[in-house]
This record gives structure tokens, C-alpha cells and sequence, in this order.
């Protein structure tokens, strides 16, 4: 319900008597706190102003006798800061220019349609709004200015942004030489550290320090100061000085302060520990105004008063205890207000002591905090949601958390996530709060270019729209959403949230929604990845189970009827002589060797484990010894130490060499040495061809008859294995040279 004090006298100037009472009628329709009187001329909008009470003035440009520039300008001389808003058809620059110069509030050109009136409104109320708050601002420095305590306002820089007339004087300065100027210009060079070091540090600390210090004039003379500073919850200091060299009046200093707390920007309150109970014995106007009690309902009583169900013990104890031991001390705390509703507290408690020590008043300082410590409750909630959404297992499910996070901690009471579909090229809705459905019957589908949810999707920047039936791109003409917030979740899809309230969503909203926004797309990234990794486990686990099944075909099934084959070929070779019996043998020995390598291939891991030192010259001899190489010659030409897995290094020179020996004829020289970050094995044999040299580290090709394919492919296998790479080039000799690189040795 308005009051009387909420409403916002208009007068709206129109030479059209029609147009003026229709923007009336719509003015006050669009906010009831408007109440709008007409006029048809500039000379009838002057008497009306000297008549009532006019906070804002609204006026047409094009009318007889005087235009609205020359009314603007009548108004300027009798007052210069009434907000006046030019409310026009004349859309040209230099009425707009006139305007300005002539100091016009704000400038807004007639249009077609009824939409204009909501935004006159706003532009109207933020007008006297803002003017009331000059007001107030105005009348609490004037109350100051008045004062005759000296009394000055800093920033959170130490400058002088305010400060009156005694507390100028008692500097001897002019007001003006003060504003701008650093606190440090009213203090000798040696009293300077003791306020960074000790006074500061308790101001921001505690809120409040008092004490004494020693003041510098301009003229350089000095004087004792009875100092009080306050922060406020703006980040300013307020600070009351008077000149205590010379004792005033007791009643008279009583009076200058009591006015000057009454126009503090924070609460204060002032209570005498000699009386029972320690009971408030003054309280300024702001902490009246933060807790809803008149002066007479808070005098006399402890303020105790102020607490509730949910106040906890730990801040009472920790106040409690410091009056005991005559402390100062600051807490934070649940309190209520006269009409039951609960704020969040920040009280700061010093003792007020005598010339001798003794404590004779405590003053208190109340600020309320309570925005800030929802803001401070919402994040931690947003950070303890991050658990529960990591430990998601489905798209659906991050999804569920995520529109209940927004719903209890966000007070995002209707809202929805929809996910995209990159098959469809689709918004779908994976899940969605109860109280959507108040304002909707089912959720849509999104599809591209459809809505303001597909735009914000593409766009991926937030976004608050106060009314979105004035946006183009509204998915549903008639819904009763008027405002909705969107908030993108990266590649994956949107989190939406309604109201039937228009502007129903600020700042704050759209910073919070993009945290849990965050979390939500780190979740869904998670587990997309998840889902993946299972894929890849359950490839891997085919594989290796086919992988299983051939190596049991291959050292059982084909192995044990190889055995039987040349168990037989002995029996016959007793009972008879054949000349085809030594063209079995052989086949024989050659699928053995193929079943030993394709063993090798399948059963060898493609990373290597148990390295330990190995010295490559006593390796390559020893692999050469175990090799069939007839007449062929092995020069090592290197001493170096590598770490890696004997076993393995050594399956890939016997490869090597077997494959030199193969191709190379019974009489070959295979020459082992050092290259840069690594080793090379050369034959002087016929070499690869430039074209082939990829295709013989395949599984399978061999171009000889003895061959089984499958060397090369083992020594790459066994190289990769260990991080390092192989290669094929010309020797120097003309044979081929296989070149191991990316190897880190031992030795340095």
C-alpha cells in the first residue's frame, strides 16, 4: 500500500489539454506512487509551482508564449535543482543542446504507442529519488555544517571530502583549502606513525576509535584535540575534533556532540555501565531508523532487546565478556526489528573512559550487514554445490542439481535447464523447478533462432531482460513471464529462471547465476569426459579380450599341433629316409618363429616398465651370440648406459640384426654406434628403398623368403614402448641404418 510519504508530486505541461491528462492517466497507472497535476501553459505551470509542493516537472517544448527551454529557464531562477524533464516531439540536436545548457534533468522525445509512459515513469522516479537523496544528504551536512563541533568527512583515501566550518577553524584553514587535501596536513611529522600504526588499524578494525591527539594548525601552532572517528558502511570516516587545551562547558560539549552523532551515517548508541543493567541512555537517529523503535522505546533498556530466536551465543558471549573486562570489541550478529523482521548486525562496543581510567559510558556502533551476509552465505552454499555436481554420473542429473541449487540457494524459485542436442540442433529440457509450471503449461523446445533462450545460447553472455514482451525474439507472445534470466552453459545448453514480476532480476542475480552457471558447465564438461573414459574402457576391454583369445589360439591351439608335427617328423626320420623330410623341418622351424613373433607383438605392452641401467656394447654382443649370423661381422662402436627394460631392448637388436643378417647376406658387417640422443645399428648390405622404408616397419611385410615380417614391426614396438622413436635411412656403407632417437642415457 502507498503512503502518503511514498508519493511523488508531478506537474506535466502540455498546450494540449487531451495529451496532458492522457499521460497523467498513464503516468499513474504505471506507478501508483505518481500522482500528476496538469498544466497548458509555462505562465500556469509558475503558479502551480508556487503553490504546491512540486517534486519533478515534466513539459512539452513546442508551446505558445514560451517554449519549454524558456519555462525550463523561469524554473532554473527560482530553484536549481527541481528535476525537469523535457518531454517532446521536437527530436532536433539543438533543442536537445538548449536543453543541457539550460540545465534540463533528462530529455525524452515523444513516440507512438504506450510503451513511452512506462519508460517517463521510470525516468521520473529516478529523478525524484535521486533529488531525495541529495536532500538528505544536504540536510545532514547542512545539520553538520551548523554544528559547532568541528566535524569532517574522508574518503577511503584519506582525502577531505567534507568538512565545516569549526572544524576549518580549528585548523585554521578555509573550508575549500581543506577538501582534496590528505588527513597528514593536520599533524606534526613525529605524530604521524602513531595514527598509521595504532589509530587506523583500530578504525578498521573495531569501526570506532576516540582518544586524544595533538592538532597542527596552519600557522604551525599546536592544540589538544579530543578525537572521534567512525567508519561508515561506505568506506568513509567521519571525524569529530574539539579543542580540548581549553575546557568548554560541559553541557555545551554534551549538546555539540549529541547533534553531531544524531546526523551519523551509522547507528550509535550510548549506554552507563554505573546503572543497572547497563541501560541505552541515547540513541541517534540512524540506529532508530535501522531498528524501527522510537527514541522512548529504547531508552532505559539493555540492548539485549534487540535479539531473537535465531540470535546466536558465541557473539553475545564474546560482547558480554568484553564489557566485563572493559574491552573493545566487535561482533556480527542475528538482530530483529520492531515489526519481527531479522537483520544481520555488525556492533562495535568501546569503552568511554574518564581523565582518571575509569569506564563512564560504553558507545556502540550498529551497522547493518545483512546483504552482505546473504551474499557471503549464497557464495559459500554455490561452493559446497560444486561437490554434488561433480559427483554426477549423467547429464540429467547435473542437470536436477543444478535447478535446485538455483531454486535454494539463488531464490531462483522458477527455473529450468535445458541441454543442447547436437543431433537435432536443439534446446531440450532436462529438468525444471516446481514453480515453472505456475507460469507455464509445458517447456519447449528451443530451436535456432527462435528466442531470446537461443540467443543468449549463442551469444554465451548472461542475460537479465526486465520486460520480455518488448523483446523481439520472445518465444511466447502470451506467456506470463514478464522478466527471465538466462545464463549460458557453455557448449551444453541455457539455465533459464522466470518471474510474473517485471525487473524482477539485478546485478546480483545475473553474478551468482553465472557462478552456479560455471559449476554446472565444469560438472557436465566432467562428465562428458566420464562417459568417454567408459567408452574407451570398454573398447580396451574388447580388445583385450580378443587380444586374450588370440594369444590363447596362438600358444595353445596352434602351438600344441606345431609340437605334435615335429614330434611325428622324428618318428618318421627313424623309420625312413625321404628327401622331403628336411623340407618339413624347415617349415616347421618357420612357423615356430612366426607363432614366437606374433606372440611377441600381442603379448608385449606398448609402455615399458622395469628399466633399470643397461649397457648397450655388452647387450649388443650378447644379443649377436644368441643370433644365427654365419660369417657375418658385429663392430660396436659406442659405450654408453641407457636406461630401459633389458628384456625388451634386447628383442629389438636381435630384430635388428637378424634383419641385416637376412637381408644381407651371410658375409655382412653390422656396425652399432652413438648419434645424437641415441643410437644407430648399419649393415653394408643392400639397403631399403626410400619408398619402402615406412612399409617395413609394418606387421606382416618382409621382402624375403627366410623372413617373417614381423621383426621391424617388434623393434618399433619395443622403441615406441620406451618413449623413443625409430627410423630407417642410408649407411654410410650403402646398406640401410636404423636410427633410434629421443633416448636419455645414464652415463650423462
Amino acid at each position: 500500500m502507498t503512503t502518503i510519504a511514498d508519493t511523488m508530486q508531478i506537474l506535466h505541461v502540455d498546450d494540449e489539454p487531451g495529451f496532458a491528462e492522457m499521460t497523467a492517466s498513464f503516468l499513474e497507472r504505471e506507478d501508483e506512487r505518481l500522482v500528476v497535476q496538469t498544466a497548458t501553459s509555462a505562465a500556469a505551470g509558475v503558479e502551480t509551482l508556487a503553490e504546491d509542493d512540486i517534486e519533478c516537472i515534466v513539459s512539452d517544448y513546442d508551446m505558445p508564449e514560451q517554449n519549454g527551454i524558456q519555462f525550463l529557464k523561469a524554473v532554473r531562477e527560482q530553484d536549481e535543482s527541481l528535476p525537469f524533464i523535457l518531454f517532446t516531439g521536437k527530436g532536433s540536436e539543438e533543442i536537445a543542446s538548449d536543453a543541457i545548457s539550460a540545465g534540463v534533468t533528462d530529455y525524452l522525445q515523444k513516440g507512438s504507442g504506450t510503451d513511452q509512459y512506462a519508460v517517463l515513469a521510470n525516468r521520473i522516479t529516478n529523478a525524484v529519488e535521486s533529488q531525495r537523496v541529495k536532500r538528505d544528504r544536504n540536510r545532514q551536512l547542512d545539520a553538520i555544517e551548523t554544528a559547532q563541533e568541528g566535524i569532517s568527512i574522508l574518503d577511503e583515501d584519506g582525502q577531505f571530502i567534507f568538512v565545516n566550518e569549526a572544524y576549518a577553524d580549528l585548523y585554521g584553514y578555509d573550508p575549500a583549502e581543506m577538501r582534496g587535501e590528505h588527513w597528514e596536513l593536520l599533524y606534526r611529522e613525529e605524530d604521524i606513525p602513531r595514527i598509521y600504526e595504532d589509530i587506523v588499524p583500530t578504525v578498521d578494525e573495531n569501526g570506532y576509535w576516540t582518544g586524544t591527539t595533538t592538532g597542527l594548525r596552519a600557522d604551525g601552532s599546536t592544540f589538544t584535540e579530543d578525537h572521534v572517528l567512525a567508519r561508515t558502511d561506505r568506506g568513509e570516516l567521519v571525524c569529530t575534533v574539539r579543542n580540548i587545551s581549553d575546557q568548554r562547558n560541559g553541557e555545551q560539549e554534551l549538546t555539540r556532540i549529541k547533534r553531531a552523532m544524531d546526523e551519523a551515517p551509522i547507528g550509535i548508541t550510548i549506554t552507563g555501565p554505573e546503572q543497572e543493567d547497563t541501560p541505552i541512555t541515547y540513541a541517534n537517529r540512524r540506529f532508530l531508523e535501522l531498528t524501527g523503535y522510537t527514541e522512548s522505546a529504547v531508552r532505559g533498556r539493555n540492548c539485549r532487546f534487540l535479539q531473537g530466536e535465531e540470535t546466536e551465543s558465541e557473539p553475545v558471549d564474546a560482547m558480554r565478556a568484553a564489557i566485563e573486562t572493559d574491552e573493545p570489541v566487535s561482533v556480527e550478529l542475528r538482530n530483529y526489528r520492531k515489526d519481527g523482521t531479522m537483520f544481520w548486525n555488525q556492533v562495535t562496543i568501546a569503552p568511554v573512559r574518564d581523565d582518571d581510567g575509569t569506564v563512564v559510558n560504553y558507545v556502540g556502533f550498529q551497522q547493518d550487514v545483512t546483504e552482505r551476509k546473504e551474499h557471503e552465505h549464497r557464495l559459500k552454499a554455490l561452493s559446497e554445490s560444486v561437490q554434488d555436481l561433480l559427483r554426477a554420473d549423467t547429464r540429467e542429473e547435473v542437470a536436477e542439481i543444478g535447478v535446485e541449487t538455483a531454486r535454494t540457494v539463488l531464490g531462483l524459485e522458477a527455473n529450468t535447464i535445458h541441454l543442447y542436442n547436437e543431433d537435432e540442433r536443439t534446446l531440450e529440457p532436462a529438468a525444471a523447478s516446481d514453480a515453472i509450471y505456475e507460469l507455464i503449461d509445458d517447456l519447449p523446445t528451443f530451436t535456432p533462432g527462435d528466442s531470446i533462450a537461443w540467443r543468449v545460447f549463442e551469444s554465451g553472455d548472461a542475460l537479465a531482460v526486465d520486460d520480455v514482451h518488448a523483446d523481439p525474439d520472445i518465444y511466447n507472445p502470451d506467456t506470463l513471464i514478464k522478466s527471465e534470466l538466462f545464463l549460458p552453459l557453455g557448449e551444453y545448453g541455457i539455465l533459464l529462471a522466470g518471474s510474473k514480476t517485471a525487473a524482477a532480476f539485478d546485478q546480483r542475480d545475473v553474478v551468482l547465476g553465472e557462478i552456479l552457471a560455471g559449476h554446472v558447465t565444469s560438472a557436465l564438461t566432467q562428465v562428458e569426459g566420464t562417459e568417454e573414459l567408459r567408452d574407451r574402457e570398454q573398447d580396451l576391454k574388447q580388445h583385450n579380450d580378443r587380444l586374450e583369445a588370440f594369444t590363447s589360439v596362438v600358444s595353445h591351439d596352434l602351438r600344441n599341433p606345431l609340437n605334435v608335427a615335429q614330434g611325428r617328423l622324428q618318428l618318421a626320420r627313424e623309420q625312413c629316409e625321404s628327401e622331403h623330410l628336411a623340407a618339413v623341418e624347415r617349415a616347421h622351424e618357420r612357423m615356430d618363429t612366426l607363432l614366437t613373433d606374433l606372440l611377441t607383438l600381442a603379448q608385449d605392452g606398448k609402455t615399458v616398465t622395469d628399466r633399470e641401467p643397461v649397457a648397450l656394447a655388452s647387450l649388443v654382443e650378447n644379443c649377436w651370440a644368441t643370433v644365427a649370423t654365419a660369417g657375418a661381422t658385429l663392430v660396436t662402436d659406442i659405450d654408453r648406459t641407457v636406461s630401459a627394460n633389458q628384456s625388451r631392448l634386447k628383442q629389438l637388436f636381435e630384430n635388428l640384426v637378424r634383419n641385416a643378417v637376412e637381408h644381407g647376406g651371410a658375409d655382412v658387417t653390422v656396425t652399432v654406434g652413438e648419434l645424437n640422443g641415441g643410437f644407430y645399428v648399419a649393415d653394408d648390405g643392400p639397403g631399403i628403398s626410400e619408398d619402402d622404408r615406412e612399409a617395413v616397419f609394418k606387421a606382416g611385410y618382409s621382402t624375403s623368403a627366410e623372413g617373417t615380417g614381423f621383426g621391424l614391426s617388434i623393434a618399433r614396438q619395443v622403441a615406441e614402448a620406451h618413449g623413443w622413436e625409430i627410423s630407417v635411412r642410408d649407411s654410410a656403407d650403402g646398406g640401410a641404418r636404423f636410427e633410434i632417437t629421443g633416448v636419455s642415457f645414464c652415463d650423462g
